[in-house]
Order: C-alpha cells, then sequence, then structure tokens
C-alpha cells in the first residue's frame, strides 16, 4: 500500500460579504466588538494538538463531491471545496441555532474543534515563499472589511483572529473605493489570477470576509513541448474535438478499480500532486462519480507504481458558479432567510442574500496554476494495475487535487472539453 503525497491545485479566494440597511450610515469610526478592541491585520494563534483535522478533510471531500453532484452534467467545472469551506467556518463563529445547524449539516463541519482544525489545515496547506525555481508556492491569506460604525461581537472577533489571522479594516460600502479596495486585495493575494470577488456590492453591504488562496506549481517531471500535438478528444463520449495533447511515458503511481483508472502526477519538490480520474470507455460512470471520496480513497491506497504511457490535454478554464440555490437545495434554507441568526456575530439582523465561487485552472506541460473566489453577500433580514499501462485521457475526466497527509480536496473539478 503506497502512501500517496497530493495536494496541488488550492489555489482560491473565499469571500464573504455581508449586508444590512440600517438607515443612515454613520460618520467614520472605529470598528469594535462589545470588548470595545480593535482588528487589523493579526497573526493568527498556533492550533492547540487535538484539534479534528481529519473530520474536517473528511468533511471537505464529502461537501466537495456532494456540490459537484448538483452542478449541470455536461460542463467543464472547477471548484475549490476547501476555499469554500474555508469561507463558511470563518462565518460559522457568528451563527447560532438552526442556522448554524444547517451550515454544519450541508458543509459537514465537526461540532467542536472547527476554527482550530481549520487553522491547522490551512497552516499545513502552505509552502511559504519558494526556495527554488522548481519549488512551488501556495499561499493562504484571510481577511475581513466592515462598514463603519458596524457592531461586532468581541467572541467573534477573537475567533476569527485567533483561528484565521483575519484582521478587520473598516470601509464605507457607499462609496466605490470599498469595492476597489476588496478587488486590489484579491488581484494581490491571487497573483492577478482572480480580479474581483464580486461583480457589485450592494451599497448596504455590512461585512464582506474574504479567503484567498494561490498555487503555482511544477511538474515533478515535466512534460516535453516537442511532444505535445492535437489528437482526438472524444466530448459526450462520440463527438471528437482536436485538443493539444501532451505525451509521455514515465513512471506514476496508478490505479485501477472497476470502471475506471487514476493516476497520480506528482509535483516538484514538494507533497503535493494531481490525481486524474478517467472512466473506463463505455461505461455509465461519469467523472463526478469518480470523485466520490470512497472512489478517491481508494485510488490513494491502491495504487502503485508503474510505467504509465500517458496522453492528457492541456487546460484552461474558468467557472462562475451562483451557487446560494445550490446551497439551499443542499439543506442550508434558514441562513437565507429572515429567519436567519447570526447573533454570535453582529447586533444588526443579516441573512446570506447571495454565494458566488469563480474558479479557475490552467494545466500545461510545465505544471498547474489555479485560483477560486467565492462570495457569500448577506443583507438585511427584513428580505428573503498491470505492468506498463496506457492511459489515454482522450474523454470527459476528473481531476482532484488533495491534501495528501488528511485527504481532504483542495481543489477538483471536470474537464468534459479541453478546447472550451
Amino acid at each position: 500500500m503506497t502512501r500517496l503525497r497530493t495536494a496541488a491545485a488550492l489555489l482560491s479566494a473565499a469571500g464573504l460579504g455581508l449586508l444590512a440597511a440600517c438607515g443612515d450610515t454613520p460618520g467614520p469610526a472605529p470598528l469594535t466588538g462589545s470588548t470595545g478592541m480593535q482588528i487589523s491585520q493579526v497573526a493568527r494563534e498556533q492550533p492547540a494538538a487535538g484539534a479534528p483535522t481529519g473530520d474536517v478533510a473528511d468533511g471537505i471531500a464529502a461537501f466537495g463531491h456532494e456540490l459537484l453532484e448538483q452542478l449541470p452534467p455536461g460542463e467543464n467545472v472547477v471548484v475549490s471545496p476547501a476555499s469554500i469551506g474555508t469561507a463558511f467556518a470563518m462565518l460559522r463563529p457568528g451563527a447560532a441555532g438552526t442556522t448554524a445547524a444547517e451550515i454544519d449539516d450541508v458543509l459537514h463541519f465537526p461540532a467542536d474543534g472547527l476554527g482550530p482544525a481549520y487553522n491547522a489545515l490551512t497552516r499545513s496547506w502552505q509552502t511559504g515563499e519558494p526556495t527554488s525555481k522548481s519549488a512551488p508556492e501556495l499561499a493562504v491569506a484571510n481577511a475581513l472589511w466592515a462598514q463603519e460604525g458596524l457592531p461586532l461581537e468581541g467572541d467573534y472577533l477573537d475567533a476569527v483572529k485567533r483561528d484565521f489571522g483575519a484582521g478587520v479594516a473598516t470601509v464605507d460600502f457607499t462609496q466605490p473605493s470599498a469595492q476597489e479596495q476588496i478587488n486590489d486585495w484579491v488581484k494581490e493575494q491571487t497573483r492577478d489570477r482572480i480580479d474581483k470577488l464580486f461583480d457589485d456590492l450592494r451599497p448596504d453591504t455590512k461585512l464582506v470576509l474574504a479567503n484567498a488562496v494561490y498555487l503555482k506549481a511544477t511538474w515533478e517531471t515535466e512534460f516535453d513541448p516537442n511532444e505535445t500535438y492535437d489528437a482526438d478528444f472524444f466530448v459526450d463520449g462520440d463527438r471528437p474535438v482536436q485538443a493539444a495533447t501532451m505525451h509521455t511515458n514515465t513512471a506514476y503511481d496508478f490505479a485501477r478499480g472497476n470502471g475506471w483508472r487514476a493516476v497520480r502526477l506528482p509535483y516538484a519538490e514538494s507533497d503535493m500532486s494531481m490525481w486524474l480520474l478517467l472512466p473506463d470507455a463505455g461505461t455509465e460512470m461519469s467523472p463526478v462519480d469518480l470523485l466520490d471520496p470512497t472512489l478517491l480513497a481508494q485510488a490513494r491506497e491502491d495504487a502503485t507504481g508503474q510505467d504509465v504511457q500517458l496522453s492528457l490535454p492541456t487546460w484552461d478554464f474558468q467557472s462562475d458558479l451562483p451557487l446560494a440555490g445550490t446551497l439551499q437545495d443542499m439543506g442550508m434554507r434558514q441562513a437565507f432567510t429572515g429567519a436567519a441568526d447570526f447573533s454570535a456575530l453582529s447586533s444588526t439582523a443579516l441573512f446570506v442574500s447571495d454565494v458566488v465561487h469563480r474558479a479557475d485552472i490552467t494545466v500545461d506541460e510545465k505544471g498547474t496554476k489555479a485560483a477560486a473566489v467565492t462570495g457569500i453577500a448577506m443583507d438585511e433580514s427584513a428580505a428573503p494495475a498491470p505492468t506498463g499501462v496506457e492511459m489515454t485521457v482522450d474523454r470527459p475526466f476528473a481531476f482532484a487535487i488533495v491534501d495528501d497527509t488528511t485527504g481532504a480536496p483542495l481543489f477538483e473539478g471536470v474537464v468534459h472539453d479541453p478546447t472550451a
């Protein structure tokens, strides 16, 4: 049994915008919680031993698969379950009652230790500054922007400071400069792969929480550009398109199951890699089926070193996904209604009005770059294996970038048409 090293295109920026119409906006004033303290950019605390990182990683995997099952089939899609999970984990200390219970159920959050677990996980994902040209860069950052004068609970401020290192900056959301400041932060944290968090921020926005992740990683064994040429890729099983396809004969970890095969492509100088999961020709399995956490765990456990003759298309696409309706269909209902209970966050009544997730990924001969943005807007509560194997990836397939220590999927998706 081989313990695999995986975790590559984590890239994501997750943002939560909380809105409320509270009448006239007061003049500039420092942001204070019930304790009267002010917080700017801060360093988070070292998490205590024993945080339920395994439970959280399993929850990220379960949520990611369930989310992909809800999305329209037959399209390219890339999402960051880790990003969405981190965004809601930052919001979760402010929720109470049924609102909190439904968030926990949909995101598969543990009953206790959520903040320390995300603190430990996000620390483990980060690489720090690259130490060489081929070393990966994986960075995670969190921040909050609050409307001038918004009262925030001191316990909530303590939680996001302690577990997410998220400082709070005061802004005036009635002015365009507030959105510009947030977008500048997003662009900086994602190295310009994502240029905005929200299309438009409502002038009655009260709070925005943002999580950003950036990944750049080169393959341990790069593909030879001279071996990249157009080849048939069969969209919908029988409709060929000409896709730029990379070719190599390299030793990889390879697994085969009932109706599928999988290969692990490691990144240089890291404990990260990308899994490619391909349904067998003629099988009724869909690429999304292959991202079932149980199946992915089986691939990781069963994989052994093989000489793999791999043909893999390059791809470069972005997904823009409105998730408010999807999350409600998955069971997160009260948070989107006037009955939402975010009293542990603020004495101002808030509810989730919209959730948007944007993500993009580029895979080529050198490696992977990816980014994602999740926006959660909130408004006033008055509103509603053989030796020597071949794997020709010439039909729709799934990919997953996983933290190998815990199995948490940092990035995953489906490629139906690499030329789209």
